[in-house]
């Protein structure tokens, strides 16, 4: 019985070892902790290993700046380098010509730059046939925890591109 008990344990650790848990953040909340949000292009990406870790480095060119001094790389952990695959749960993955609006964080110990909350500070920016441009953030898929540590739901984020920078100059000004 005890051995049975064990397998359990060791599957229910397994299981949540490939899950991540994010904090649900506001829009405010992201612009406040963002050390630069831009809308940029991503125009390449590689990927190399420090220490035993993959990373992907992202290029970007961007085209709209809203706060802060941002570089032109963004390094998100996982990829593909030398033959070897990882990926992690909950980390997102940015595609060669896509256009986003990206909030960003700087680790001051690092000199890396992130994504803030993971997919959430993630927004693809579209053009639509009115010529109007949308932004729009797919509902996070990980378990979501809000600032008292209970369980979130997270829903899809859309509106155009002038109101998120509206939400951006009024969240940053605080």
């Amino acid at each position: 019985m005890s051995k049975f008990f064990g397998l359990i344990l060791v599957l229910w650790l397994c299981s949540a070892a490939a899950a991540a848990t994010l904090q649900q953040l506001s829009l405010d909340q992201m612009t406040q902790s963002a050390t630069a949000i831009i809308r940029a292009r991503v125009t390449g990406s590689s990927a190399s290993f420090t220490g035993s870790t993959i990373y992907t480095y992202y290029k970007l060119e961007i085209s709209e700046t809203w706060k802060g001094a941002p570089g032109t790389e963004v390094m998100l952990p996982g990829g593909v380098a030398n033959g070897y695959r990882q990926s992690f749960p909950g980390v997102p993955t940015l595609q060669t010509g896509s256009e986003y609006v990206l909030y960003l964080w700087k680790s001051p110990a690092t000199g890396i730059t992130h994504i803030v909350g993971m997919g959430q500070g993630i927004f693809n920016v579209t053009q639509q046939a009115d010529g109007s441009i949308q932004v729009a953030r797919p509902k996070i898929g990980e378990t979501m925890l809000d600032a008292n540590g209970h369980l979130a739901r997270d829903q899809a984020i859309q509106m155009r591109l002038s109101d998120l920078k509206t939400s951006i100059a009024a969240g940053a000004s605080k």
